[in-house]
C-alpha cells in the first residue's frame, strides 16, 4: 500500500509525467493527497473529501467528484429550505392555536412533531478567496533588463551570459529540468541573489513580489492574506501593484 502526500510538489514536468504514468499502472492500494486535478484524474477511482469534521466518499475521479459534490450540496440546500418552510408553518400553527382550548391538542401534536424532527443543516459552501491588483497609471518599458548575466553558487556557474528584456504585460513560464537554473533566475530577478557578472537593471518605481516554494518570507503564524497585503488586496478590493 502506498501513502503519498502531495508527491508532485517538487517534481519537474518530466518527472511528474513519469510518476503519473507509473502510479496509473500500479496494482496495489494507493492513498494519494494532491491538489492537482490533472494528476489525480487518470489515477484515482474514488475520492474521500474531508469537510466539516466529516468524510464523504465519491466514486470516480476528481472531475466526477466535483459534479457529484455540487449535486449533493444543491440537494441538501433544497431539502434544508423545504424543511425550514415546514418548520415555519408548524411553528405558526402552534403560536396561533396553543392557547385555544379547542385547538390545544392539535397544537401539542405539532410541538411533538417539531421535537422529533431531525433538522437538516444548510449546505456548506466555502467562500471563494479573491484578490486583485490595481492597474498602475503607467509602466516603464522595459520593466527589467539583464545583460550578459552569469550567476551561480561558489565556483559553480548555473547561468552563463544570459540576457532578458522584460516588457509590461509579459506572462512567461520558466521550464527546465531540475537544477538547471529556474529558481536561480527567479532569485536574480527578485534581488535575492547577486550576479557573478553582468548587469541587471530594474526600472524606477517597480516593486517586485517574490514567493519562494518554501515560503520562507512568511512568518509561520501569520496569515497569508495579511503577509501579502502590501502587494495585493484580498476579497476583491483594490491595492497597489508591483
Amino acid at each position: 500500500m502506498l501513502l503519498l502526500d502531495e508527491p508532485t510538489n517538487h517534481l519537474d514536468l518530466d518527472a511528474r509525467y513519469l510518476a503519473g504514468k507509473w502510479l496509473k499502472s500500479y496494482q496495489g492500494t494507493l492513498i494519494l493527497i494532491s491538489h492537482d486535478r490533472d494528476f489525480l484524474d487518470p489515477i484515482v477511482d474514488k475520492i474521500i473529501h474531508i469537510e466539516q469534521q466529516s468524510m464523504f466518499e465519491y466514486t470516480g475521479n476528481y472531475s466526477s467528484f466535483e459534479v457529484q459534490r455540487a449535486t449533493r450540496l444543491a440537494q441538501q440546500q433544497a431539502m434544508y429550505e423545504s424543511q425550514q418552510e415546514r418548520v415555519a408553518h408548524l411553528q405558526s400553527y402552534i403560536d396561533r392555536f396553543r392557547a385555544k382550548a379547542t385547538k390545544a391538542k392539535q397544537a401539542q401534536s405539532r410541538i411533538k412533531m417539531l421535537e422529533r424532527m431531525e433538522l437538516i443543516a444548510p449546505a456548506h459552501v466555502d467562500n471563494p478567496f479573491r484578490f486583485s491588483f490595481r492597474a498602475p497609471e503607467s509602466l516603464p518599458n522595459p520593466l527589467l533588463k539583464m545583460a550578459k548575466v552569469s550567476a551561480g553558487y561558489g565556483d559553480r556557474i548555473i547561468l552563463d551570459s544570459i540576457k532578458l528584456n522584460l516588457v509590461p504585460g509579459s506572462r512567461i513560464g520558466l521550464l527546465g529540468r531540475q537544477r538547471r537554473g529556474k529558481s536561480t533566475l527567479i532569485k536574480l530577478l527578485a534581488g535575492e541573489l547577486a550576479p557573478v557578472s553582468g548587469e541587471i537593471g530594474l526600472a524606477k518605481g517597480i516593486k517586485l513580489g517574490y514567493f519562494a516554494p518554501a515560503s520562507t518570507g512568511i512568518p509561520a503564524r501569520r496569515r497569508i492574506a495579511y503577509s501579502t497585503s502590501g502587494t495585493f488586496s484580498a476579497a476583491g478590493a483594490g491595492a497597489k501593484t508591483a
